[in-house]
């Protein structure tokens, strides 16, 4: 039986200063090695927040390499929670004035593995000093389920809003993955209500390790991150968590919890519905 893997979740509140998130960024990431972590995942738009996305973009290469030397220095797989990209991952362009929101997976060799653009977009109203959200105002979804391998585990992609399709979740668990991340920057009004039940019935539906990486505090006047970065096991218990200030998050990914949990409660084996993709495709 393979050996647990330790994985982290940064928590960090980032703004529209980027230099400054990823000095922040970089700060936790050395945390997270220290800590013996093979995999690292940082949040949702850990680079800016609030920016203008298409600005930003054009940087999309920039960022792949702090993302490449960050892994190579730590000797770390890391998901870059997400970036904007002005291309699609076919190389056509994204029309203006949207971007795509995507999770980039680096090896400790600071070669990207994988890449995923974001499915669901947040277009919600809620009861906070924001009100509305509309990201698909500045986003572009994504058409592909992405899973990947890293660090000894099979990953399934996600980002933020995706948490509350478990189809999504159900799409990457039948592909196999054992952990599923979710770069993420839930507000504080929604995280409150849904954030760590979200994780917790991810986890327990699809039998998979699921882990929480979460922006934190207040990004401006209007936005407000929730915070509480965690590790869920499949049986649905919080391996780790943290509060609503920056910090890192580290636990154990055990295969053999994996394993027994999908041997005695083996839903993945009972489903009658099947997943075929994107229905909008």
């Amino acid at each position: 039986m393979p050996s647990p893997v330790t994985v982290a979740a940064v928590q960090i509140t980032s703004g529209t200063d980027t230099d400054a998130n990823l000095r922040l960024a970089a700060d936790a990431l050395a945390r997270a090695a220290d800590g013996g972590a093979a995999l690292a995942v940082l949040p949702e738009n850990f680079a800016g927040y609030g920016v203008d996305y298409r600005v930003l973009g054009a940087r999309y290469d920039e960022l792949l390499g702090w993302l490449a030397e960050q892994a190579r220095r730590h000797h770390l797989w890391i998901v870059g929670g997400s970036v904007p990209a002005l291309r699609r991952g076919d190389g056509s362009p994204v029309p203006a004035p949207r971007v795509r929101t995507r999770s980039v997976l680096v090896d400790p060799d600071g070669e990207v593995r994988a890449g995923y653009d974001k499915l669901h977009l947040f277009d919600a109203d809620v009861k906070d000093s924001q009100g509305r959200y509309r990201e698909s105002d500045v986003f572009e979804p994504g058409d592909q389920v992405v899973l990947a391998d890293a660090a000894g585990l099979r990953l399934g992609l996600a980002i933020c809003y995706d948490l509350r399709f478990p189809l999504h979740a159900r799409a990457l668990a039948e592909r196999g993955a054992g952990l599923i991340v979710y770069p993420s920057a839930f507000t504080a009004t929604t995280g409150a209500a849904h954030w760590r039940l979200l994780l917790r019935a991810s986890a327990v539906q699809n039998g998979c390790y699921v882990l929480g990486a979460n922006q934190c505090g207040r990004h401006s006047d209007t936005r407000e991150s929730f915070g509480h970065s965690m590790l869920v096991d499949p049986w649905g218990r919080v391996v780790a968590e943290t509060g609503d200030q920056p910090g890192v998050v580290l636990g154990p990914v055990d295969p053999k919890v994996l394993e027994d949990v999908r041997a005695g409660l083996p839903v993945h084996t009972h489903q009658r519905f099947t997943v075929s993709g994107p229905h909008d495709l």
